[in-house]
């Protein structure tokens, strides 16, 4: 598999779903600290929404899309590297029930 299409994969609209719903029920079981669900939610949804989508969706036609382009041309490592503080940050938020780390990592 290329590095394009694990990219690309990124933008497609399941893949963004599943991963903006894991987020979301992740943190709020962060928040009453639990870890595990917390955890398996937030790591699970994000490996079967990916699995899912370079299993079966059409992700070479994302190159020719606006956000298709824009992955492929900024999300370096240093931009993934970024997105992952941006998550951590946020959980850690969730744990420590502190709306202003959430809200920093979503701003990352």
């Amino acid at each position: 598999m290329s590095n394009d299409l694990v990219l690309l994969h990124q933008v497609h609209p399941l893949k963004l779903g599943a991963d903006v719903s894991a987020e979301v029920i992740s943190d709020a079981l962060l928040w009453r600290h639990r870890l595990a669900a917390g955890l398996l939610v937030r790591f699970g949804l994000a490996i079967i929404g990916s699995s899912l989508v370079l299993s079966f969706a059409n992700v070479e036609r994302l190159r020719s899309s606006p956000a298709g382009a824009y992955v492929l041309a900024h999300m370096l490592p240093e931009a993934m590297a970024v997105r992952l503080a941006g998550d951590d940050l946020m959980a850690v938020g969730a744990w420590r029930h502190s709306p202003r780390l959430l809200g920093a990592g979503l701003r990352l």
